[in-house]
């Protein structure tokens, strides 16, 4: 049975979405990160089986005071973000899932045709992947039997060039990848107001989307941050 496994973090004052915080201040940043994971949650209520994967390990009564017991939990386990994925897509396959899939909770619009290409992806592919514009990805999957240490370990983490070197490692290692179409995380206020305009005309917009929307329309001056270096990979199985 295919796994859809979602990456989060504990919800910390000051240590989540951090590249938001010059725009939005720490209470509201909090305030965003729980909103994007819990709308990713509502998003993910087609599939089943579903798999939250926290960090740290340490914050799981937090974890499950925010999100109650109603969906498996584990810590993520590895000492980068790569081992962690490696390790989730392991366990998923030990326990007798064919394909699985790691997706994170700061793309809460990412469409569920996407993850549905993503398992249809892995009859034919060892792996599959959405790219975003930063260079890296937002969703990793694979299938039962493929080889992953490859893609995973020693890579240059939090940088543009990381789904070029995945694609680069996985045909040296005649690892089959797929690619889909790309689509847009959240990591800086112009990613932010890139997503608030994507959902604008949806009736179902949380109110703190189009308040927070409103303070970057409001203050055009807002810090930007075009490096690709900061990102929360404990949120996301990207940099």
């Amino acid at each position: 049975m295919p796994l859809v496994i979602l990456f989060i973090k504990a919800p910390e004052y000051g240590r989540v979405k951090t590249r938001l915080v010059p725009a939005f201040g720490k209470a509201m940043t909090l305030s965003l990160y729980r909103c994007f994971v819990e709308t990713t949650l509502a998003r993910l209520d087609a599939f089943a089986p579903l798999r939250i994967a926290y960090s740290p390990e340490k914050k799981k009564n937090v974890i499950k005071e925010w999100l109650s017991e109603s969906h498996e939990m584990r810590p993520q386990r590895g000492g980068d973000v790569g081992k962690r994925m490696e390790n989730a897509l392991t366990d998923a396959f030990s326990e007798g899932h064919a394909k699985a899939v790691i997706i994170g909770g700061d793309i809460p619009d990412l469409p569920v045709g996407l993850i549905d290409e993503a398992f249809q992806a892995l009859t034919t592919f060892d792996t599959v992947f959405v790219p975003v514009s930063d260079g890296g990805y937002c969703l990793v999957g694979a299938r039962k039997g493929a080889l992953l240490t490859p893609l995973f370990e020693g890579m240059r983490w939090s940088h543009h060039s990381v789904m070029a070197e995945t694609i680069k490692r996985a045909k040296a290692h005649n690892i089959s990848l797929r690619c889909l179409a790309g689509w847009q995380d959240i990591d800086t206020p112009d990613d932010f107001l890139a997503f608030a305009r994507r959902q604008e005309s949806r009736d179902d917009c949380p109110a703190l989307f189009r308040k927070a929307a409103r303070i970057l329309s409001d203050n055009e001056d807002y810090p930007r941050d075009d490096a690709h270096e900061h990102a929360d990979a404990d949120e996301a199985p990207h940099p």
